[in-house]
């Protein structure tokens, strides 16, 4: 990648502005601010911490799913297929994913296992990325649609030829990376939360929902700012969530406050065009959770 010409901030910026998904400012009325825009992905789909229990995993993924449709908010959800293979539910939780893809959402590969990469001998790594599509792959061909996205696991791409070489694997099975650059870590308060409800103490599960609204606030300032800095501009972001719980009950109110951040919601394949998620010379792994350390790499070189 490093024999490309490296794009400067002003390139990138002259770039934006005329590509098919411009960041030329869309005004908001009358106060005239610029309109964000930010691609939601859900990982460890269909239903995290529902283990062997089938009616909450279908009350989870049904929930998340209601979410994003009364929110007219497009949605990629990263699947691990090991949740499919529960003995005498494989039939029901299929037709979990089937309902997902019928209501007009997209998927994406985060392996079978959720095997991380850093550690793994490469051939066991591409062998989870394989038999995590079989069932995905088969469900989007029956709709005329593609598997296209590919998520690491725990966002952990590696670096130097190791990430590399998964990168040439990926684009061989013809698959995008799907980076972040928001992430307010939802699944540290995940657990808490669920314990919360189970105890029937709703004042500290309010007190927890009020520090994760918090957290989502901060997490976009984060980025926002990093993408003024790198590019003169914010590019389109695009936010890691999970298929938990919590989410199932609370998604609506972080997607209130994202809102009120003067954010709309574009699908992954929209914020994707921004030319920055293309910037030659971004290492290879900038595409796992270090996106943006990338870029102030690629650009400085």
């Amino acid at each position: 990648m490093n024999s490309h010409r490296t794009f400067s901030r002003r390139t990138l910026v002259s770039l934006a502005g005329a590509s098919a998904f411009s960041l030329k400012p869309v005004l908001l009325g009358s106060d005239a601010e610029p309109q964000r825009s930010v691609a939601i992905t859900i990982d460890d789909g269909p239903a995290s911490g529902a283990g062997d229990d089938l009616n909450s995993f279908q009350t989870i993924s049904a929930a998340l799913r209601q979410i994003f449709l009364d929110e007219s908010v497009p949605v990629t959800m990263f699947v691990n297929e090991r949740q499919l293979h529960v003995s005498g539910q494989r039939d029901a939780r299929i037709k979990v994913v089937e309902d997902w893809i019928a209501a007009g959402l997209d998927l994406g590969n985060h392996t079978f296992s959720h095997r991380r990469l850093r550690g793994a001998a490469l051939d066991e790594f591409f062998d989870d990325v394989i038999k995590g599509e079989v069932v995905s792959r088969q469900l989007l061909s029956a709709q005329r649609k593609p598997l296209r996205w590919f998520r690491y696991p725990y966002l952990s791409s590696d670096e130097g030829k190791r990430a590399a070489a998964v990168e040439e694997f990926l684009t061989q099975r013809d698959y995008a990376i799907a980076p972040v650059t928001v992430d307010y870590k939802d699944y540290s308060f995940a657990s808490n939360y669920q314990r919360f409800l189970r105890a029937g103490d709703t004042q500290q599960a309010e007190e927890l929902l009020a520090s994760v609204l918090r957290a989502v606030d901060n997490a976009f300032e984060y980025s926002e700012t990093k993408s003024n800095e790198l590019l003169g501009y914010e590019l389109p972001q695009v936010l890691l969530i999970h298929c938990n719980q919590m989410n199932a009950l609370t998604l609506n109110k972080a997607i209130e406050v994202i809102r009120n951040r003067g954010y709309r919601f574009v699908s992954l394949d929209q914020a994707m065009q921004d030319p920055a998620y293309r910037t030659p010379g971004l290492p290879p792994g900038s595409l796992g959770g270090g996106f943006f350390s990338g870029l102030q790499q690629a650009l400085a070189s």
